[in-house]
């Protein structure tokens, strides 16, 4: 059996109106999906679904880190975590684009799978530059000593000359004509 499967909502049964689940994000949830970024973490997901006759309407509460690599130092840091998502799924014999917040499935379908969603509201939760966050005195966590290095190598500026190349006073005389 896939792992991914347990990542499902079955609403064929449940009556209208308001119903929690819970999953949990961890390594393995991770593992499922093929060159991901994030391969640890432990994000809890409530998932409040609000059925009606026609539609589904689900909202994502995420809460909890994941494992990333920090741009700037190259060490492994937890990226803390907390967003909300909706999404609105309808039913319907053919697929439409309405837009990234509804998603269509069959109107015999039974089940709504989720795993893919979570996934997907993990990663937008994640900032686009991944550093480590700021201590409590707002001094960088990052690994002191690759910081020196990466000064000590850094590139010196080098200063603008004002002298201009002789070769281009002879496009001028072109342009000037």
């Amino acid at each position: 059996m896939n792992y991914l499967s347990q990542y499902t909502i079955p609403f064929s049964g449940l009556k209208e109106g308001e119903h929690l689940f819970d999953f949990i994000a961890d390594d393995r949830f991770f593992a499922g999906f093929e060159e991901s970024e994030i391969t640890k973490g432990s994000v809890a997901v409530q998932v409040k679904l609000e059925k009606r006759s026609t539609y589904l309407r689900l909202s994502f509460a995420l809460k909890g880190e994941v494992e990333l690599i920090c741009d700037r130092c190259l060490e492994n840091y937890l990226q803390p975590i907390k967003s909300s998502y909706p999404m609105l799924v309808k039913f319907s014999e053919t697929e439409t684009d309405d837009g990234d917040e509804v998603i269509y499935i069959h109107p015999g379908s039974h089940q709504v799978e989720v795993a893919g969603l979570i996934y997907e509201f993990v990663v937008l939760s994640i900032p686009i530059r991944h550093v480590h966050p700021e201590g409590k005195k707002g001094k960088s966590q990052c690994n002191q000593e690759m910081l020196h290095k990466l000064e000590e190598y850094k590139a010196p500026e080098t200063e603008q000359s004002s002298e201009i190349d002789p070769r281009w006073n002879d496009l001028k005389k072109i342009i000037d004509k």
